[in-house]
């Protein structure tokens, strides 16, 4: 497997810019999730990559081949660059059985008869499908078509494998199911996986490192999963990875406060440039504890328990939060009950320049 390099790529449909000057390298071996909102350009990337679209300006190279330079007039047709493609909807032929399906791809590249039943039940091992070599795809599940797209991307020795969304139209567990495969599959073939996905769920749980692309299509971070819930780079970052509280604040006599529909004093600590007033707090569920001594109070709105956490709704003045409580806490602590007056404590603050037209009550 190789590394995939995209160096200053620009794409435009019309007067309408994607990507303008995007660059982003995925190192080899890894499982890269490129995590955005739709329309961000995630798809775009993708056909660029693929060589179904041309970019405008820059270049694209799989290890050491060049796919595309737009300066050197370098175009690798589409079919010649090497790369497996596994799509959300499975694209399985209905009228082939699995193992023709998995063989087409040496079909087309005239391999002879035993190679290509050799490489295509070792690509079905690989996902666990030799069983159902002979049957067709309406025999078989979701998550089993899925398998079979992976196994037919896998049967030519490609230099990278994209996966575009695969496992959308999954249910609940056969997505966990099919993310612990795919991450399976990575480590059996030191395979290089561009995955690209709005589900942030799923790239938290799969993922080496994540790309994560604003609306714009520009390129915001690029880290590990830990980097960017701990340090995200910006409030895009930080408000679409993960659940975010936001809430206003300003100077308020000598101190600060909390604009909640009603000013709340509020004693944590506030960087210097926020203190000038135009920036909101911002706190992930997860970072709000319960505290009896703390002057901050709030009323529980709602309290509703999902099995491994407490899932609060708080009302902060006029103001509502989400409050998220672990078991461990719960369990050492305590709950808290609906109607209830409680006090609470901010960890992890950060503060970014309030939206504009963000609602302050």
């Amino acid at each position: 497997m190789a590394n995939v390099k995209f160096d200053d790529i620009t794409f435009r449909y019309g007067s309408h810019t994607v990507l303008e000057h995007f660059s982003l390298e995925v190192e080899s071996g890894k499982i890269v999730c490129l995590v955005g909102p739709s329309g961000c350009g995630k798809t775009t990337l993708v056909r660029a990559l693929l060589g179904l679209i041309k970019p405008e300006t820059g270049s694209i190279t799989v290890g050491d081949r060049v796919l595309f330079d737009a300066k050197k007039r370098v175009n690798v047709p589409a079919e010649k660059r090497n790369i497996g493609i596994v799509f959300q909807d499975y694209a399985v032929w209905p009228h082939m059985t699995v193992l023709e399906n998995v063989s087409y791809p040496l079909k087309k590249q005239r391999r002879p008869k035993e190679e290509i039943r050799q490489r295509a039940m070792r690509a079905l091992e690989q996902v666990h499908m030799t069983e159902y070599a002979n049957l067709l795809p309406n025999q078989l599940s979701g998550g089993q078509q899925q398998r079979v797209a992976i196994a037919r991307a896998l049967v030519v020795d490609s230099d990278v494998l994209v996966m575009d969304e695969p496992i959308t139209n999954l249910d609940a567990k056969l997505r966990e199911e099919m993310l612990l495969e795919i991450r399976m599959i990575q480590k059996r073939l030191n395979a290089t996986i561009l995955y690209i996905t709005h589900d942030q769920q799923s790239a938290l749980q799969l993922c080496d490192k994540m790309a994560i692309m604003e609306q714009d299509g520009v390129l915001c971070q690029y880290g590990t999963d830990e980097e960017i819930i701990l340090h995200p780079a910006n409030r895009f970052t930080f408000e679409f990875i993960g659940i975010s509280n936001f809430i206003p604040v300003e100077k308020d006599g000598k101190g600060m406060a909390l604009n909640c529909g009603e000013k709340i004093p509020y004693e944590g600590s506030v960087p210097e440039e926020a203190r000038s007033g135009g920036y909101e707090l911002g706190v992930r569920p997860n970072d709000i504890v319960f505290d009896d001594a703390s002057p901050l109070k709030a009323k529980v709105d709602s309290r509703v328990f999902l099995g491994s956490e407490y899932n609060y709704f708080l009302s902060v003045g006029k103001k509502q939060i989400r409050v998220q409580q672990s078991m461990l806490d719960a369990r050492t602590k305590g709950v808290a009950n609906e109607g209830e007056t409680v006090g609470i404590r901010f960890l992890n603050t950060r503060f970014y320049p309030a939206k504009k037209g963000a609602e302050t009550a």
